[in-house]
């Protein structure tokens, strides 16, 4: 479940969100992401039974998704992982990526 601390979310996994801070708090270290980085975690984190497609990632984080190269969601997503862990983000091959709870 969800749950809303002022503006930082929590999650079972012990995944935090301060979103007024652009904080992430993951297994009890914090880390700040690039603001790119925090969006698609961000959006991750919104629906987490939810596999988004990476064009959806594109249309939801960047403004001129058109110019957006097609590994650059994949790029970003490795770079989340390296900083918060990699179990925290699913590959669902062929289609995009959920946050697993």
């Amino acid at each position: 479940k969800r749950k809303l601390y002022s503006s930082i979310e929590e999650k079972e996994q012990g995944l935090f969100i301060d979103h007024e801070r652009y904080l992430i708090i993951a297994d009890g270290k914090e880390c700040y992401l690039p603001k790119k980085e925090f969006e698609i975690l961000s959006l991750l984190y919104s629906r987490p039974t939810k596999v988004f497609t990476r064009e959806e990632i594109k249309n939801a984080v960047w403004e001129n998704f058109d110019k957006v190269r097609g590994r650059t969601v994949d790029v970003h997503i490795k770079k989340i992982r390296e900083k918060i862990g990699e179990s925290l983000i699913a590959t669902v091959k062929g289609v995009g990526y959920r946050l697993e709870v």
